[in-house]
């Protein structure tokens, strides 16, 4: 059993790692520099959905489970594999950039199936030691990550023009808060919660960890884009395919270290690999819940060989297949929803049992 402070720290990682990719560029794309504003529209959205979720929600069965328990096997299974492609889709846009981000930023000379291979050997190990591993790793190097930020932000602040960001709506208020709504896919992750529901000791902690992992992140994200859109003016903003290493390049120490961007490297390596060691073991334990196996490590494999053939699919499957349109469209209708319907079914399914209350308390 992990603790919560743990599984907290493991999702407030999840969330806050789209946006040191490109996230930024998506949400400055469509409402220009009044992306912090988007932000902030999308984290009280995602706020409003997750109250009503955790007030619906009895027990720590997670919705697979549920599945099983109010339509039998069949239900089950199309409800796993729901989950499963839902998360594939939501962590393939990481893992197709990674390998080439990395090969841009630090080894030009490498190819990217070289790159990718180490990559995906790297993950597969973490998710092989399993969830409560990566969880306290993940506890340990989060702090040296606030640290690094704090610093960032400081860093950075003798290059910010509060003129930058006006006019304050932007592209317009029907952009944001309209069109806006596709970006709540930044929380879509929050759908781990509830397949890891039980690794909590009852739903009241889980509801705890995420309100916690939601009220940390959430200020990260605002801080995030709106040093961006401080620094640089729209349509400079929507340029770069990298928001935040190209304000890292920016940031000079002095003569004795000049290069922040080589801090900020080793922090998103580390964040991106924990994040990807995670999706690896959930979609690994999302197998082993659906067809009820006993063990999920047999399946590492499989699916870091699949976790890799994705990263290097041609640019033309990708575009067509697995792109951003699909992940705002797709994944995070699915991550409030599906907790809303099975919330339900676990109100039913508890309200006739006289144990609930234990298993809350």
């Amino acid at each position: 059993m992990l603790q919560r402070k743990e599984l907290t720290v493991l999702l407030i990682n999840v969330i806050i790692t789209k946006m040191v990719l490109m996230f930024p560029r998506t949400l400055i794309s469509n409402s220009a520099n009044a992306a912090w504003l988007q932000a902030l529209y999308n984290i009280l959205t995602a706020f409003a959905l997750f109250f009503i979720i955790s007030k619906l929600y009895r027990g720590k069965k997670n919705i697979i489970e549920l599945a099983d328990i109010s339509g039998g096997k069949p239900l089950k299974i199309i409800t796993g594999l729901i989950v499963f492609a839902s998360f594939v889709i939501n962590y393939a846009s990481i893992i197709r950039v990674f390998p080439e981000t990395i090969k841009i930023v630090l080894l030009q000379d490498f190819q990217v199936e070289f790159i990718t291979v180490i990559f995906m050997a790297a993950i597969g190990l973490g998710a092989y030691i399993g969830i409560e591993a990566i969880a306290r790793v993940n506890y340990l190097f989060l702090p040296v990550i606030g640290g690094i930020f704090v610093l960032f932000l400081l860093c950075l602040s003798p290059h910010y023009s509060v003129y930058n960001i006006l006019p304050i709506f932007g592209s317009g208020a029907k952009k944001i808060f309209i069109n806006g709504f596709n970006t709540l896919s930044i929380f879509s992750d929050l759908l781990l919660l509830n397949i890891f529901l039980p690794y909590y000791a009852n739903n009241m902690e889980a509801e705890r960890s995420g309100r916690r992992a939601l009220l940390i992140s959430s200020p990260v994200i605002i801080l995030i884009l709106l040093s961006y859109c401080l620094v640089y003016p729209y349509p400079v903003s929507e340029e770069f395919m990298i928001p935040i290493y190209q304000l890292a390049r920016i940031i000079n120490l002095g003569s004795f270290f000049s290069r922040f961007e080589a801090i900020f490297q080793f922090a998103w390596s580390v964040m991106l690999l924990l994040y990807s060691a995670i999706y690896v073991y959930a979609l690994c334990f999302v197998w082993q819940t659906t067809f009820s196996l006993k063990y999920y490590k047999p399946l590492i494999f499989p699916v870091t060989i699949i976790s890799g053939a994705i990263a290097l699919l041609p640019d033309s499957i990708v575009q067509l297949v697995i792109n951003e349109k699909w992940e705002n469209i797709i994944v995070y209708p699915l991550a409030f929803a599906l907790p809303v319907i099975f919330g339900f079914v676990s109100r039913k399914y508890y309200g006739a049992r006289k144990d609930v209350i234990n298993e809350k308390a």
